[in-house]
C-alpha cells in the first residue's frame, strides 16, 4: 500500500499544473462601454433641459441667470482639465486678450482702483498688474470662477495691488448689498470694466438700466467706463441674408454658430421689435456651449449711458 501511494504521488508529479487565468480585460471593456452608455445618457437628458431652458428664456418665461450661472460653473471646472495652448480657439483668445491689453493699458493709471464686472476667473489680473494698480475688485455671478479667481491670484507672486473678489449678479441687481461686507473696497473707481459679457443685461430694459446704474454709481467722476461688445451691425448684416420664411436663422462654422430662437427680426421688416431681449444663442468650440446672448444695439447703449451721466469717447 505504501509503494502504491508514492508510485500514485509520483506519477502526479510528471503531470503539468493547471493555470487559470481571469478575464479581467472583458470585464474591465463591459465596464468600460457601460458607463460611457451613462455618460452618453445622462449628456443627453442635460442637453434636452438645457434646450427646455433655452426656449423658456426665448419665451420669456424664465431670465437667463441660471444658465449663465450652470454653464460658467461648468467650465470653470472643465478648464481646469484642459491645456490652453492645445485649444482650437487658442488665436481668437490671443487676439481678444490683445484688444483688453490695449483698453487696460489706455484707460488705467498707476494707482487706480479697478472694478471688473464679469470677472470670471480673473484673467485679466495679469494686465492690470502691467499698470500698478492699486486695488482690483472682481465680481461674477459664478461662484465656480471665483473660486477659480483666488486660485489664480495666490499663485502670481509678484501682484502689488490688493484683490476682492466677490460673487454677485452684476447686472440684475444693486451692488451695494453685495460689496457692503467686504469694507476694503474703495469706492469710487477710476475705472470699470466690462469684458465680452455685457450682452447678458440686454436681457430686459430694467436689467440694462440697472448695469448701467451699477457702473455710473460706482464710477468717480471722470472716471472710464470700458468694455467689449458683440456687434450688432455685423449680426443685423447676417440676418439680412435670411428670408422670412427661415424660422431659426442661423450662420456659423466649425468654431462657431449664432442660432436665432425665432424670426421675429425677419417679420419686422428686418428691425428688432424692441432694442432688449432679442435673444440667440451662442455656441463657441471650447469655450460657450450654446449659452443665451442678447443684441446690444450700440444707439441704444450710448442712449441709455448718456442718461446715467456717461458720455462716448470711443467707440
Amino acid at each position: 500500500m505504501q509503494e502504491a501511494g508514492n508510485s500514485s504521488q509520483s506519477s502526479e508529479s510528471t503531470q503539468e499544473p493547471k493555470r487559470f487565468k481571469i478575464q479581467k480585460r472583458r470585464h474591465g471593456r463591459f465596464d468600460r462601454e457601460e458607463r460611457q452608455k451613462k455618460f452618453e445618457l445622462q449628456k443627453m437628458r442635460e442637453e434636452q433641459l438645457k434646450k427646455h431652458d433655452i426656449e423658456m428664456a426665448a419665451s420669456r418665461a424664465i431670465n437667463v441667470d441660471q444658465i449663465v450661472r450652470q454653464h460658467y460653473n461648468e467650465r470653470a471646472f472643465i478648464a481646469k482639465k484642459s491645456r490652453r495652448n492645445l485649444s482650437p480657439i487658442i488665436k481668437l483668445r490671443n487676439f481678444n486678450n490683445a484688444l483688453k491689453f490695449m483698453l487696460v493699458d489706455k484707460y488705467t493709471q498707476k494707482g487706480d482702483v479697478v472694478l471688473e464686472l464679469g470677472c470670471g476667473k480673473g484673467g485679466d489680473l495679469r494686465k492690470y498688474g502691467a499698470t500698478d494698480i492699486s486695488q482690483f475688485i472682481g465680481i461674477d455671478i459664478s461662484n465656480a470662477s471665483i473660486q477659480e479667481a483666488h486660485k489664480r491670484y495666490r499663485s502670481m507672486k509678484n501682484l502689488s495691488f490688493q484683490v476682492i473678489l466677490i460673487t454677485a449678479d452684476c447686472f440684475g441687481e444693486s451692488l451695494g448689498p453685495a460689496v457692503e461686507p467686504f469694507p476694503d473696497c474703495r469706492f469710487p473707481c477710476d475705472l470699470v470694466s466690462c469684458q465680452f459679457c455685457f450682452h447678458y443685461a440686454f436681457e430686459s430694459e430694467r436689467k440694462a438700466r440697472r448695469a448701467l446704474l451699477n457702473v455710473s454709481k460706482s464710477l468717480r467722476v471722470g472716471g472710464h467706463f470700458i468694455g467689449t461688445i458683440p456687434d450688432s451691425e455685423f449680426i443685423r448684416y447676417k440676418l439680412n441674408k435670411f428670408g422670412k420664411d427661415v424660422e431659426k436663422p442661423s450662420w456659423g462654422n466649425s468654431i462657431y454658430r449664432v442660432t436665432f430662437e425665432n424670426n421675429e427680426y425677419l417679420k419686422n421688416d428686418n428691425e428688432f421689435p424692441s432694442p432688449f431681449g432679442q435673444m440667440y444663442t451662442y455656441w463657441l468650440e471650447d469655450a460657450i456651449d450654446n449659452v443665451p446672448e442678447y443684441v446690444v444695439p450700440f444707439e441704444t447703449l450710448r442712449s441709455l449711458a448718456d442718461e446715467y451721466g456717461m458720455a462716448l469717447e470711443l467707440q
